[in-house]
């Protein structure tokens, strides 16, 4: 069984619901290699959880539901 560990050691990506273009939208940390659904896209990373964290504050909005 994997643990928090490996998780660091492989590193995280930010995602987006977004699929097109560069307005990047209800963004989310997740570890490297974690499947996520085929409505996201990888965006940023691999890369540290701080790093993918500090990314997504800067680059990603909010949904306007």
């Amino acid at each position: 069984m994997a643990g928090k560990a490996d998780d660091r050691l492989r590193g995280y990506v930010v995602i987006s619901s977004t699929l097109e273009g560069e307005d990047y939208r209800d963004c989310q940390v997740i570890p490297h290699g974690d499947p996520f659904l085929a409505t996201h896209r990888q965006v940023f990373g691999p890369a540290s959880e701080k790093d993918c964290k500090q990314w997504a504050a800067q680059n990603c909005k909010k949904s306007s539901k």
